[in-house]
C-alpha cells in the first residue's frame, strides 16, 4: 500500500535534493544568460552597449553558461552574485534581481550538485574494491574444506593478548 504524504517523513524528500538543486541551478543560469544577452544586445532596440553594459552582459552570459553546465560553479556563482548586487544599483535593475543574487550566493555554498560537470569531474570512485577470495595459507588442496581456514578468534574491545600468549 502506498503511503500518503501525511504519514511520510521529511527525510524521504531528501532523495529529490540533487534533482531540485540541478533544476534551480540550471533554470537560474538560463535566466541569467537571457538577462545578459538582453543587456549586450539591447533587445528590443538595437545598438552598441556602453562599457558598463558590455562588462555586465559578458559576466552574465559567461557566468550563466558556466553555472548551467556546472563547471567552476562556485566561482561563477560568486562572480554572478557580486555582479548582480552591483548592477542592481548601478544599472537600476528591478527588485527581482535581488532574488538572483541570493540564489547564486546560495550556490556558492551548496555547490553544483551531482548533476554537473564539476560533480562528474570530482566524483569519488564508487566501484567496489578489488575483492579477492581468501586463500588458505597451506595451499588449500581439493580435499580440504573451508572450515580448515585459520581465523582469529573474536576479542572484546579493550582486551589485549600479551606477547607470551600470541602464537
Amino acid at each position: 500500500m502506498l503511503q500518503t504524504t501525511r504519514h511520510s517523513s521529511i527525510s524521504e524528500f531528501s532523495v529529490w535534493t540533487p534533482l531540485v538543486l540541478a533544476i534551480l541551478r540550471i533554470a537560474s543560469a538560463l535566466l541569467l544568460i537571457d538577462q545578459g544577452l538582453n543587456t549586450l544586445l539591447h533587445f528590443p532596440q538595437a545598438g552598441v552597449p556602453d562599457g558598463l553594459d558590455a562588462a555586465v552582459g559578458a559576466i552574465e552570459v559567461v557566468g550563466g553558461v558556466l553555472i548551467a553546465v556546472g563547471l567552476y560553479t562556485r566561482v561563477a556563482a560568486l562572480a554572478a552574485a557580486a555582479e548582480i548586487a552591483m548592477a542592481y544599483g548601478a544599472l537600476d535593475r528591478p527588485d527581482t534581481s535581488i532574488l538572483f543574487g541570493v540564489i547564486f550566493f546560495y550556490l556558492v555554498f551548496a555547490g553544483p550538485g551531482m548533476w554537473s560537470l564539476d560533480g562528474r569531474i570530482h566524483q569519488p570512485d564508487v566501484r567496489p574494491p578489488d575483492v579477492r577470495p581468501e586463500v588458505p595459507r597451506n595451499g588449500g588442496g581439493a580435499g580440504r574444506s573451508l572450515a580448515t581456514v585459520h581465523r582469529e578468534p573474536a576479542r572484546l574491545p579493550g582486551t589485549e593478548v600479551s606477547g607470551d600468549a600470541q602464537d
